[in-house]
């Protein structure tokens, strides 16, 4: 059984931020084959589970949040490393007072900072809409420290992000991550995709060196570095490109069906001709 994990936004999906046909063809019939196919996403798991259903994916884990929580099929916690709870009231009190929106996700929750035009964006580009309660409400209910985010995602003017991001440059139990001048995301420093495999590889009972992993971006390295095989696509950070074993396709020309069909081409049993 091959192993083969995929992070999702500018790697699997397409121009469209969905799945290719193509795409969704190559990943049945590399699991049909008995093989396992698992997301590994910044998202979070509504998201992902949303991606799962069009190709048939159950049974297996997901990796959400950068490695912030890892689910088992059943959906229990393999795997919880939540933003620190003093460090997520820091971060929502700047946010207030600078005024930042900021979107606090914790397991299966989504609180936003309001109704605005980047809870909306983000829905649009997940597929989910965020809890009734707003930031707000998760933070005076004492839910913020009793039960912490696995991500904050701010959003905003790029001075105020690099105002947010130069204040926990000083706090060691943060990573943050740029992923837009006007994007930032921020985890607790002990989680990362790398980590997260770690803890899939353990729940399917396989070796990492035999496991695959497609990314595109700098948050992908952790895990390209504990794979045996990490497959870049042509759209990635010049600096993944470097790190990647292979190099397949751009995200928007199903690069990684591309890679999936390779694979089961090379690996099909063939019957022998009596």
């Amino acid at each position: 059984m091959a192993v083969f994990c995929s992070d999702i936004d500018g790697t699997l999906l397409n121009a469209e931020r969905t799945l290719s046909q193509r795409t969704i063809r190559a990943i049945r019939q590399f699991t049909d084959a008995g093989h396992t196919f698992v997301l590994c996403s910044s998202r979070m798991p509504a998201s992902m589970r949303i991606l799962e259903a069009l190709y048939g994916g159950a049974n297996v884990p997901l990796i959400a949040y950068n490695g912030g929580i890892v689910l088992r099929s059943d959906a229990s916690v393999a795997l919880d490393v939540p933003i620190l709870p003093d460090d997520a009231l820091l971060i929502y009190k700047t946010c207030r007072e600078i005024e930042l929106h900021a979107s606090f996700y914790s397991g299966e929750d989504w609180y936003v900072w309001a109704d605005d035009k980047w809870a909306d964006r983000e829905t649009n580009n997940t597929g989910v809409s965020p809890n009734p309660e707003f930031a707000s409400e998760y933070f005076e209910s004492g839910r913020m420290r009793t039960a912490p985010p696995h991500k904050i995602m701010c959003m905003g003017d790029p001075a105020l992000i690099e105002q947010l991001e130069a204040l926990l440059a000083a706090r060691p139990d943060v990573v943050t991550y740029r992923s837009k001048d006007t994007y930032l995301e921020i985890a607790n420093a002990g989680c990362s995709k790398g980590a997260g495999l770690a803890a899939m590889a353990d729940e399917l009972g396989v070796e990492l060196a035999d496991c695959h992993f497609f990314g595109d971006n700098y948050n992908d390295l952790p895990a390209f570095d504990v794979v045996g095989t990490s497959v870049a696509v042509a759209n990635a950070k010049d600096a993944v490109l470097s790190a990647a074993t292979v190099i397949t396709g751009r995200h928007h020309d199903d690069g990684v069906a591309e890679y999936l069909e390779k694979f089961l081409a090379t690996t099909k049993v063939r019957t022998p001709i009596d």
